[in-house]
């Protein structure tokens, strides 16, 4: 085989090899997006059991102040007078039962709100991982060509060695070498 097989193998492979990249990058994308489709669902149940403790905090609430009530009846007491010793255990027991909801409401927003973010976590871990692809695909496309100029011998004229050397030939020679530009003398001294 020749050389400029050889290159046209490096550049066919190279190009395979990154469409291969590329389709295992979308995969791995799908896989993150169902990776946060179940983040989510999990939030949403995590979510919906602290809104049940919260509900059940205020069952409680209730069968608790519903018996102090009947205790202070039965012992001869008013039991929604104010100020009074049942007053205070009501207002006590009132005061942990909504605190006891408002925790489990808390939690079940900070519980959503988690979930929400770890989901889009996975999801721009997807996107970065497809851009990262196609973005190493043409890296590794651009680099066959390189070795397939280097198998076949072919340069571009813009890397040719006389061409650099005239380049720098022309840049160096323009200026003169007392320091003055353009009739103006910037030596130092």
């Amino acid at each position: 085989m020749g050389a400029e097989t050889y290159a046209i193998m490096a550049i066919a492979s190279a190009v395979v090899g990154s469409a291969a990249q590329i389709q295992a990058a979308k995969a791995q994308k799908k896989m993150y997006e169902r990776q946060a489709d179940i983040t989510e669902r999990q939030s949403r149940m995590e979510a919906l059991n602290y809104k049940q403790q919260g509900v059940n905090a205020i069952k409680k609430m209730n069968r608790v102040m519903a018996a102090n009530a009947a205790r202070a009846a039965a012992g001869n007491l008013d039991p929604y007078a104010s100020y009074d010793s049942a007053d205070v255990i009501g207002t006590y027991n009132l005061r942990m039962g909504v605190n006891d909801f408002t925790i489990a409401r808390d939690n079940a927003s900070i519980a959503k709100k988690m979930g929400k973010y770890q989901a889009d976590n996975y999801r721009y871990a997807g996107q970065v991982a497809v851009s990262n692809a196609k973005t190493m695909a043409v890296a590794n496309i651009g680099m066959s060509f390189v070795q397939a100029g280097m198998i076949t011998g072919y340069s571009p004229s813009f890397l040719s060695a006389s061409n650099t050397a005239a380049a720098t030939s022309t840049t160096t020679s323009a200026l003169p070498l007392d320091g003055s530009v353009s009739g103006y003398n910037y030596a130092i001294g």
